[in-house]
């Protein structure tokens, strides 16, 4: 139009009928979907201890996370999973915890359903790294002192059996001998989970157990006399306190004026960490000899020990007490065993050979 401004044409974008339709939601097949029930169970699958130290570790991980503004996931980036390895190592932290975290990490992250992430090849690295440098700087992996009967001698000598304290005390250090129970295994026990089935032997079942895969169960029969009358008095504490019935714990907190403290609301009477920090004080009390080096998990390495300063073979040792898959661990115990004792822990024909070589060993002819 004469006199009129033409408007201006600007650069646009031409958009086809197709991208102006409604979203449709995408279409999936309820057969492939799962219920909120099963998503609810296999999020809570797996035993609650190590549930609760996959979920204790990622937590430190998002915290790290959030504290250099980085965002956790899931999904999880693989280079938030190394710059936090990266951190852990720095801070000196035991290799075993660099290894736990990556492990958690890729376990919160599959259970959100990214498997197979983060990608951990470059965590690993400096882990392994990491763990060259420890052992190298002579810190190396330490594990539990195994609690033998020289040593569970000394600690029950401190165990008075006159007071509430002393005979729980007694019963937890007699039964985490015995039955080779891991400090869990021992918080697990109900007082149903005793028999004794004549005046000499008493049938202890470990209903849970790390390496029973299937739940069944595992039967241990006791006839040690102290341990039997150990847990005579304890159980006749309990029904005066009117708390025998057997599904109630059988190791129970007593607080400091001797009275039994009540079960949790995980139906434990002690939880592993208490049981943990009891069998540490009591080897301190008794001023055992590896006192620092011993944890509740020493309990449970007390008879291979001791059958290994007997002169049994780890092979023996795993068949008479069929606590253990592991040839490593308990020709471990077999060997500290012997050398408790004073005897080597070679092979007979080495050990023969070797201890042919001796200094004064023209000196001792001519004693002969």
């Amino acid at each position: 139009m004469p006199g009129s401004e033409i408007e201006p044409v600007y650069d646009a974008e031409i958009v086809t009928t197709e991208d102006r339709l409604p979203a449709v939601p995408e279409v999936v097949d309820v057969n492939d979907t799962l219920t909120a029930e099963a998503a609810e169970d296999l999020a809570n699958s797996g035993r609650e201890n190590t549930r609760q130290t996959y979920r204790d570790q990622w937590k430190a991980f998002a915290r790290w996370c959030a504290a250099n503004s980085r965002i956790p996931g899931p999904p999880t980036t693989s280079t938030n999973l190394t710059s936090y390895v990266s951190h852990l190592r720095r801070k000196d932290t035991p290799p075993g915890t660099l290894r736990l975290a990556i492990t958690s990490v890729r376990h919160m992250n599959a259970r959100a359903g990214h498997e197979d992430t983060p990608d951990t090849a470059a965590a690993l690295k400096i882990y392994q790294d990491h763990r060259y440098a420890w052992a190298a700087s002579g810190k190396g992996q330490k594990s539990s002192a195994p609690v033998d009967l020289e040593r569970l001698r000394q600690m029950l000598a401190v165990c008075s059996p006159g007071t509430l304290a002393g005979q729980r005390n007694r019963v937890l250090l007699l039964l985490g001998y015995y039955i080779r129970a891991r400090a869990s295994e021992l918080a697990a026990l109900r007082i149903g989970d005793l028999e004794f089935v004549s005046a000499q032997l008493i049938v202890i079942t470990k209903r849970v157990s790390k390496n029973d895969k299937s739940s069944d169960g595992r039967e241990y029969e006791v006839d040690d006399p102290d341990t039997l009358a150990a847990l005579r008095d304890w159980l006749a504490s309990l029904k005066t306190a009117g708390q025998a019935s057997p599904s109630l714990p059988l190791l129970r907190s007593v607080d400091m004026w001797g009275n039994l403290g009540p079960a949790n609301k995980g139906g434990q009477g002690l939880t592993r960490q208490a049981i943990n920090n009891l069998v540490k004080t009591i080897a301190k009390t008794a001023q055992v000899d590896v006192a620092d080096a011993i944890t509740a998990h020493g309990l449970r390495a007390g008879v291979p020990t001791d059958l290994g300063a007997a002169g049994y073979s780890a092979a023996e040792i795993k068949d008479v007490t069929g606590d253990w898959t592991s040839d490593e661990m308990v020709d471990r115990y077999r060997k500290v065993g012997l050398r408790r004792a004073g005897k080597r822990a070679d092979s007979a024909h080495r050990a023969a050979a070797l201890s042919m070589l001796r200094i004064n060993a023209q000196t001792e002819e001519a004693t002969e």
